[in-house]
Order: structure tokens, then sequence, then C-alpha cells
């Protein structure tokens, strides 16, 4: 899907999809295939899924979405059925797992097969099936498919043996340009799955509480055929990259004797917890190549962390920023507000704690109620969920009330407190001006115009006005089909 995570990430950060070469890599021997990955066709996407359709004339089309991503996922999908109405479109990702009655309640006209949870071995077997004139498609595990008017649903799949799977094919992409700090940008795996118990995350509910890790063979195989295509940064996307340390001390040492970092940067997200546990990991990750870590801080209330299921890790998270910015990597906090019992004075201090430390970047999002959650479940259960626009579910909009601020509070709230970093303080402390001088630079210059923009809309017209504006077009960012943004809150009176 074109739908980006952040607002601000086209501008300065082109990143690849995943999933969908690793799908690639497992039909590699029984299906021709190309991926058009949306993300690079943000300009015109109507446009780009029919140059895709005319290039490849598909006789299977798979559509891969995360809950945010869904309303596009059903404009494409009637895109497809409008070029080919008896083309046969599956849909597969976390959206179509979490949410499968959901989809099949409300477009189950548009899809022909769902695939659930895991789909490397669901998709090949799809596709054996389809050449075999579906002979055994009632026995494919994972799969949801159209019988008539009717769908059935097969049982669901095992995990899989990582072992067993097949590399991504990054040479199936239909288009290139993937990017950040201007250089090739990359996603690799070392593993997948977590066992922390955080109730707002969809992981366990995707994978279960489990972890597997790919053999370091596989891995580095995986990183040279990357570097060899253009790639300069990698992002490992594993759900929990630290949670083992056994694995995290060996992919550690295997890179540092590969000399990879000599030919590609490493970053990936980390836990606090898993971090804290043994600092000198930072070290070796270093050693290795690693210049960021994106932090899952969370949040810095100890009444918040311990809503979540974090526990209160506050002081090692100040640990573990210091072990970070000892051994010049980059951070980037994450942040989540808007838990059930959040007042104002909660919110203002995360952003304290943003200024005081000068993180390199931030992703401050407003808690979210993904499908299927246990947090979820307790945000129905007391009636805080009031925004069912799922184009909205990205993070970065408040779907939600606390106990005491309205979604429309906390949307504004974190406008107005967002840390717009650019300071000399900030130019001092954080590594990323050092390490990426010119893409920090242009980045400044964009933002500061920005600003420049927003504080004259507070002077001359009015602080509501520079607000709603700002929702406006970050709402706008991910609607690519001539839709007008819906800056409303349901809770909110003003705007009904």
């Amino acid at each position: 899907m074109p739908d980006g995570t952040h607002p601000l990430y086209p501008r300065f950060c082109r990143p690849p999809n995943l999933g969908l070469v690793s799908l690639a890599g497992s039909l590699r021997e029984h299906a021709q295939v190309r991926v058009a990955d949306l993300i690079l066709k943000r300009e015109n996407v109507a446009a780009a899924v029919q140059e895709a359709l005319e290039t490849v004339r598909p006789d299977l089309v798979g559509l891969s979405c995360m809950t945010f991503q869904y309303p596009t996922a059903v404009k494409i999908a009637r895109l497809i059925r409008g070029w080919n109405p008896e083309l046969p479109i599956a849909l597969g990702g976390y959206h179509a797992t979490m949410a499968e009655e959901e989809v099949l309640r409300l477009d189950a006209g548009l899809f022909d097969f769902l695939c659930r949870g895991e789909s490397e071995h669901t998709l090949r077997e799809l596709v054996v099936s389809l050449e075999n004139g579906r002979r055994g498609i009632d026995r494919i595990e994972g799969l949801t498919w159209k019988n008539g008017a009717a769908h059935v649903r097969n049982p669901d799949r095992p995990l899989c043996e990582l072992s067993l799977l097949p590399k991504p094919d990054r040479r199936s992409r239909l288009w290139t340009g993937y990017k950040i700090h201007g250089m090739g940008f990359d996603m690799a795996e070392t593993s997948r799955g977590c066992t922390m118990p955080c109730n707002f995350c969809s992981i366990t509910r995707m994978y279960g509480r489990s972890f597997r890790a790919y053999p370091m063979e596989r891995i580095i195989e995986d990183l040279e055929e990357s570097a060899n295509l253009g790639a300069k940064e990698i992002f490992f996307a594993d759900d929990n990259l630290t949670l083992v340390p056994e694995h995290l001390e060996e992919l550690c040492r295997t890179l540092s004797q590969s000399g990879l970092k000599k030919k590609l940067f490493f970053s990936t997200q980390a836990s606090v917890a898993g971090l804290a546990r043994d600092l000198s990991a930072v070290e070796r990750m270093a050693q290795a190549g690693f210049n960021l870590v994106f932090l899952g801080i969370e949040n810095v209330t100890s009444r918040n962390l311990l809503a979540y299921r974090k526990g209160d890790i506050s002081h090692k998270t100040r640990e573990v920023l210091g072990e970070l910015r000892k051994n010049r990597m980059m951070i980037m906090g994450g942040f989540i507000l808007g838990s059930p019992d959040d007042r104002e004075e909660d919110l203002l201090e995360q952003f304290r704690f943003m200024e005081e430390h000068a993180l390199d970047s931030y992703l401050v999002q407003i808690l979210t109620p993904y499908p299927r959650t246990e947090m979820t479940t307790q945000l129905e259960s007391e009636g805080l969920v009031v925004h069912r626009d799922l184009r909205r579910y990205s993070g970065h909009f408040a779907n939600v009330r606390t106990r005491h601020l309205s979604s429309r509070q906390l949307d504004y709230l974190r406008w107005k407190h967002f840390p717009y970093y650019r300071s000399v303080r900030w130019f001092l402390k954080a590594v990323g001006p050092r390490m990426f001088p010119i893409s920090v630079i242009k980045e400044t210059l964009a933002r500061s115009w920005e600003c420049i923009v927003e504080n004259a809309r507070k002077l001359f017209i009015s602080e509501e006005h520079a607000f709603m504006k700002n929702m406006e077009k970050h709402l706008s960012e991910n609607l690519f089909f001539g839709e007008k943004p819906d800056v409303r809150w349901p809770d909110d009176e003003k705007t009904l």
C-alpha cells in the first residue's frame, strides 16, 4: 500500500515492504512474480496500479495491508475489478488476519482469498492449487476462500520454520527508489516474534508469544544480496531483535566477522528492557555497524508503563539512552500517549522528557485500538474508543479518549507540544547532525519553513486555525483518490 506510517516519512524516507519480497521468494519456483510497492508511487496511485496491471498482466493479484491501509486496499481492489472483473484477488497482512470477520462482512465481494498469518506457505500452496484447477484448496491451512457466494475458513496454519523459508526475492520489484538520508535503503529480518506481555501490540496476536531466528548463514547471504543491489542502510525489521541476548550477540559477532559494515549501515528497533539487561550489547552493536536504534520508550509515567504491561522501566530508559549516546548511535524514541488515565500533565511529562534528552528523532503516537489486542478489548469495554475511521489508525491520530481528555484534546496537545527539536542545543547533543549533516540540514530547512508558516497562522489568524490546518494536512497525506480529509472528532460537540 502507498500509505505511510508517518506523515513525514515520504519526504526523507521511502521504506521498502519486506513482506512482499519474502512472499515473492517463496513463489520463485512456482510462478513469475512481480512486486508493485506503491510507497514509491504515492503521487499517482491509480496510474501506478494501472501500469502494474498492464505491465504484468497477472493471473492473480495479492494485496497486503495493515489496518490503517485497509481503506486504500479496498479502493485498489475496486480498480483491479474495473480492469478485469474475473481476476482473483488475495488479501493478506495484519488486517486480513486480525479483522477477518469485518473484511468479510463489509467487502466479501472484493476478495476471493484471505491469507491469514504468515503466508509464505499459504500463498505458495494457493498458487499450486489454482494451477491445478483448485484441487486441494480446502486443505490449505491459513486460507479463507470464496466458494460461490460464501467464504470457507480453513484451519489456521502453524508458524513457519524459518530455516526452510527461501530468501526474499528483491529482484522481483517492479520499481526501485527506496531511500533514507539520500542513500539506498532496504529491510531485512533475523528473527520473528516477541514474548513480551505488552497489551497494545498486534505482534503476539499474529505469532503468539514466540521467538524464532533465521540461520546466520542465510542472514549474511541476504544482506550481501541487498548490498549488491544498491542498499547502503539496512533496517532489521525484527519484532524484537534484543529479546534473546544470545541471538543478538551471535548476530553482532557474525556481522563484525563478515566485513559487511564496510558496505552497509544497520539500524533496528529495540526494547529498553532488552538492552538494559546487558548494556555491553550496545557496544557490540556499534562495533558491528549499527548506527541507529528505534527505542521503544513508550512512556515515562510509571502508572502508564504498568498499564501497558511494560514494567516501571523509566530508570532503565535513562541508562540505555546514555549507553547509546556514548557509543555514538542515533536514537529514535518511540512514545505512546493517551493511556486511559492520562491527564494533560501526563502528556506534558513525556514532552519534558523528550526536550531534556534531545533524542535524534521521535515517533510520538497516540494509543491506537488495533483489532483484537488486549488493550482494545479494555478500551472498548469502557467506551473509550470513539473513532472508527481506519485511515486514522496509523498511531498519529487520536481514535480514543481518556477518562479525562477527549480525542480532540489528545490530538491538540500532541500537536502543540511536539518537539520541533532543531535547536542549537539539539545540534550540539544529538548524533544525527554529525553522521548525516547534509540530510539533517535539508530536513531542518523544510521543518523551519513549516514552523514559520504555522507560527504565522497562529499570529495572524489563531492557534485553532493553525491546529486545524495541521490536522487537515496530515490527514490528507494518505488520501490518494480525491477524498477530502474529515477533520472531526466524534466525542467533540464543536466539530459535529
